[in-house]
């Protein structure tokens, strides 16, 4: 982690002119926690680093005196790595999700000490909770499971990209409705944008040339797993389609094979 912190707020707090009693006084703690930071003997908890952030009109990022580009690269290299862990796949081409999970949990949970407010991390471990607590029961699940909606909580609080608020929603929806709220989970679902209204869908209308083809066979590729991941959820809950039987779907199918062949 880096360690710069101590030196960071003590610099903060000269230039803006303030003594130790006053920002312990603002963070409503006492003068010896803040007297302990500046020394190097500790960092504050997660939860005051926004507030310290704002009193001095930075970032979380500046008071750990990280830049953007070492951030960047170090984001990447955690990235890399947790993809190392849970890389392995079935046969069919879906990630296996019990792969690594702990061991990527556990990542990304140090990750976030090192960039509390980084919102991929945060909707990354989310995720993983969520699916971690799949294969819990009791008081286990429902902690992994507020763990994960905290986290969610925090990125439609003061996220305003809206990837990862949209990542953010879909967690929660799954996470009111594996916890009983049901009507929660249904608001949510239901103001949900349309799947043709998604950004791969509106750039395909704006791009052209190579771009276009790019874009177009990515939501090709994303459809089609939405509809892999549709027949195994028929599958799961007992449903039958016979696509054989379904002459207009089997022409729209053999249509989108040609197209990835080409």
């Amino acid at each position: 982690m880096i360690t710069d912190f101590n030196e960071n707020l003590r610099v903060l707090r000269k230039q803006k002119g303030n003594t130790q009693e006053e920002l312990a006084r603002f963070l409503n703690i006492s003068v010896q926690s803040v007297s302990k930071w500046e020394c190097g003997d500790g960092h504050p908890d997660i939860t005051l680093l926004p507030l310290i952030a704002s009193y001095y009109s930075v970032t979380i990022d500046t008071l750990f005196g990280v830049s953007e580009i070492e951030k960047q690269r170090r984001i990447r290299e955690i990235s890399d790595t947790y993809y190392k862990i849970r890389a392995e796949k079935q046969s069919d081409g879906v990630l296996l999700k019990e792969k690594g999970l702990d061991n990527g949990i556990e990542l990304i949970r140090n990750a976030l000490k090192e960039f509390p407010n980084d919102y991929w991390l945060m909707q990354l471990l989310a995720s993983d909770l969520w699916w971690k607590s799949k294969g819990c029961e009791g008081a286990e699940k429902l902690k992994l499971l507020e763990e994960a909606e905290i986290l969610c909580d925090r990125i439609m609080q003061s996220c305003t990209e809206t990837m990862y608020r949209n990542c953010a929603e879909s967690i929660l929806c799954m996470i009111y409705n594996d916890s009983g709220r049901y009507e929660k989970a249904l608001k949510i679902a239901s103001q949900s944008c349309d799947i043709c209204d998604t950004v791969g869908w509106r750039l395909a209308n704006i791009l052209k040339g190579e771009e276009l083809i790019k874009a177009i066979r990515k939501n090709i590729k994303e459809l089609t797993k939405y509809l892999y991941l549709s027949v195994l959820q028929l599958k799961d809950n007992n449903g039958t389609f016979d696509f054989t039987k379904d002459n207009e779907f089997q022409i729209k199918l053999d249509v989108i094979i040609k197209a990835l062949r080409e």
